[in-house]
């Protein structure tokens, strides 16, 4: 199959608002020597997206096309490239490390002992593209009963919140987990991976309108606080405190969580989406002795069960809306301005 020479791609040259997000042509890249290039039929949209957007993480090179959710078919292999075949339904991982160290050969590149792992959509060119090239050890094959508009979320939203709860967390059946920002699309995945594992969820919202999205979800009781203050009434409803909190929102609930949680239990930071720093009295964790734990993203056998448990219908990746991928500074731009819009699905491609 012959490729184009030019594609199109929605980038950024500096950062700034929805407004900075703008359709160019630019060459199809070519795939390196163990590199894939996947035609992009989805590219999913989150939060982080926005962050780099507005300029929250400086070092991100610039132009850069955003999107590090990606789904789409393999079309080309650079040299050496083994393990696919042109027409492969994949999906890509977010970081790329060196690939050779011991966490790269683990399947987690996200923790690179040897150099800082590149963000997809951040440090190289992302998924709000026709085509991207990237590393064949951050690809994954789709298993059959898998669409592409799911896998394109599958990583930032089922494999995190896997890797917080499960992994990072140590979440087990009979206890009782809190998610902030449960309305959001890792909080409401984070309800079904919880659910899974046997868990008690308390989901944490602001709105009304978003309960009711989190009870549909499945989470056995709904805390509303628009002040953002959970931590009594989840003892009040349960008569006990969390075993685990995963905080989805960062600084703004990051000390009512800590209130939260029981002597001994655990906190598990898993996002900051103001991008704001928050000051913790150590006398919180000294006094319960809480564990207070940080997760970045899953690894690659993760991912690979997870996919599984989606083509056998155990679990779901919940597409919350699929937009033309022309339309992604409007999706930045209602998002921007508090809309819950769940998980939003960049179509590309489609397929």
């Amino acid at each position: 199959m012959s490729l184009p020479e030019v594609m199109t791609a929605q980038r950024i040259h500096e950062f700034g608002g929805p407004e900075a997000l703008r359709a160019e042509q630019v060459p199809v890249p070519q795939p390196q020597a163990g590199q894939v290039l996947i035609e992009v039929a989805y590219c999913g949209v989150c939060r982080h997206d926005l962050l780099t957007r507005g300029g929250a993480f400086p070092r991100a090179q610039m132009p850069v096309t955003l999107g590090h959710q990606v789904s789409g078919h393999v079309s080309a292999l650079g040299e050496g490239t083994t393990g696919f075949a042109v027409g492969d339904r994949v999906m890509t991982m977010i970081y790329t490390g060196c690939g050779t160290c011991p966490q790269c050969a683990a399947g987690m590149e996200a923790l690179c002992s040897q150099q800082t792992p590149a963000f997809l959509g951040e440090d190289h060119d992302g998924g709000y593209a026709e085509f991207v090239a990237v590393n064949a050890s951050t690809v994954i094959a789709l298993p059959e009963g898998v669409g592409l508009a799911e896998a394109a979320i599958a990583t930032c939203t089922l494999g995190t919140a896997y890797h917080a709860l499960i992994g990072r967390g140590g979440l087990t059946s009979g206890q009782t987990v809190v998610i902030t920002g449960a309305s959001g699309g890792v909080g409401l995945h984070a309800i079904s991976i919880a659910r899974a594992a046997g868990a008690q969820v308390v989901g944490v919202v602001s709105s009304e309108e978003s309960a009711e999205r989190v009870r549909e979800m499945g989470a056995h009781e709904v805390v509303v606080s628009p002040e953002r203050k959970f931590a009594k009434e989840v003892r009040n409803r349960l008569g006990v405190q969390a075993d685990l909190v995963l905080e989805v929102i960062g600084a703004p609930t990051l000390r009512e969580s800590l209130h939260a949680v029981r002597l001994g239990g655990t906190v598990v930071v898993l996002g900051n989406v103001e991008g704001k720093e928050v000051s913790i009295p150590p006398a919180y964790l000294i006094l319960k002795e809480i564990s207070l734990v940080g997760t970045k993203s899953c690894s690659v056998d993760e991912m690979q069960q997870l996919l599984g448990s989606l083509g056998r219908g155990e679990l779901r990746a919940d597409v919350s809306e699929i937009v033309p991928v022309a339309q992604a500074a409007e999706v930045h731009r209602r998002m921007e301005s508090g809309a819950n819009l769940g998980r939003v699905v960049l179509e590309v491609k489609g397929g």
